[in-house]
């Protein structure tokens, strides 16, 4: 059976710097860059407001041209990554509803232009104040988190 691709938009791409993603880079192998159809938006922390935290957070949009940058890994185990990565996300059993982020199956335009389906982790929270990204890309670096 092949191995599930997961879609990766911020702190877990290669150019982020989070431990999660060099993870993903030792137990996954990145298949390309693509995009997903969604509005990306810049969240502030809501354990910290205020303080700059922010991370990105991606929603599903109907407009054909909203679209989230990011890149697709082919992840190697699984039953390893995606539980720690469903922890980080709060979307694991352990976390109280609503989950902040879902991990759902979506359509991913490869840089080609080819299609595949992948997992990625979509937002679900208000996003009324939060910044809307219209380049859809996120490119700062994940804060340290332990």
């Amino acid at each position: 059976m092949p191995h599930p691709l997961l879609f990766v938009y911020g702190t877990l791409t290669d150019t982020a710097g989070h431990r999660l993603g060099d993870l993903l880079k030792r137990h996954g192998t990145r298949i390309g860059s693509g995009s997903i159809r969604a509005r990306l938006y810049l969240i502030d922390d809501p354990d910290l407001p205020g303080e700059g935290n922010f991370y990105p957070g991606a929603l599903p949009s109907p407009d054909p041209d909203d679209r989230v940058w990011g890149e697709v890994h082919e992840v190697h185990a699984p039953d390893i990554l995606f539980p720690q990565f469903d922890t980080y996300e709060g979307c694991s059993p352990d976390w109280p509803e609503p989950h902040e982020f879902l991990r759902r199956l979506v359509e991913v335009t490869l840089q080609d232009g080819s299609y595949t389906h992948a997992q990625t982790y979509l937002y679900t929270w208000d996003v009324s104040r939060a910044v809307h990204l219209p380049t859809g890309r996120f490119t700062a670096r994940a804060p340290d988190v332990h």
